[in-house]
């Protein structure tokens, strides 16, 4: 793997030492780790987890798949993560809500789906489905009857009118644009429910810091949460050990 150098021992690594001894770690001996954090409706039933992925020295996973994408192995990288959160996953109840990134789009097919599509909702960004090839690659996965979420709406250059053609059955909130609404500026928020309600995706509202929040999200609209005041990102044995069946999987069938 001659194409990054691995950090020296005794080297005081800064932020790119360290994203580079993770993607090595991890191209090289799998050294990748998948925590998850629930997804509830607003009345409190698990339906599924987002799989994140976590690193071996602490390095944050942006900065890994930032590097990753410089070198030309973010698409090696991706691979290594879904596989390990597909395997990880096993056991856990509802849906398994995967990230995938703008170059796995436009080579959808060749993707390694290691689940069912009942099983699996692909969390895309809208940046990443704006050119022809991302909106092909989505298209596909729906055609392979694969779920779609909008990741982040509201981040960024991100606009409501888009879902007019990404058409996602899901949409997630940012955690900024909650935030916004937290703080009592609900414009955005709105905004996003009322494109959602318009072709018939539920709304997911991200970054959910109290418990507080979730009545008046609540009377917004909001079909399911998802943030710290409701669950921290953990492994798959600590949420098979403190979710059951017996809560229901319901609102994102």
């Amino acid at each position: 793997m001659d194409w990054v150098a691995v950090p020296r021992r005794g080297h005081v690594m800064n932020s790119k030492d360290a994203a580079q001894q993770a993607l090595v770690a991890a191209l090289r001996r799998g050294d990748i780790r998948a925590v998850f954090q629930p997804i509830w409706t607003i009345q409190g039933q698990c339906v599924g987890f987002e799989a994140l992925s976590r690193f071996a020295n602490g390095c944050p996973p942006d900065r890994v798949w930032d590097y990753a994408e410089r070198v030309h192995q973010v698409m090696r990288l991706d691979r290594i993560a879904i596989q390990q959160a597909v395997r990880s996953a096993y056991g856990l109840m509802g849906k398994l809500f995967l990230n995938i990134r703008a170059v796995h789009l436009t080579a959808a097919s060749t993707l390694p789906f290691l689940g069912s599509p009942n099983r699996i909702i692909w969390e895309i960004t809208e940046s990443q489905v704006a050119d022809q090839d991302g909106a092909s690659g989505s298209l596909w996965l729906r055609q392979q009857g694969y779920a779609l979420a909008l990741d982040d709406a509201g981040s960024g250059c991100s606009t409501p009118h888009r879902l007019d053609w990404l058409r996602p059955q899901i949409v997630k909130i940012d955690s900024n644009v909650v935030q916004e609404w937290a703080q009592g500026s609900p414009e955005g928020l709105r905004r996003w429910i009322a494109a959602a309600r318009a072709i018939h995706a539920v709304v997911v509202a991200e970054g959910v810091e109290e418990r507080a929040w979730l009545e008046g999200l609540a009377r917004e609209g909001i079909e399911a949460v998802q943030g710290y005041a409701l669950g921290r990102p953990a492994s798959a044995p600590y949420w098979r050990a403190h979710t059951s069946y017996d809560q229901g999987q319901v609102g994102l069938s």
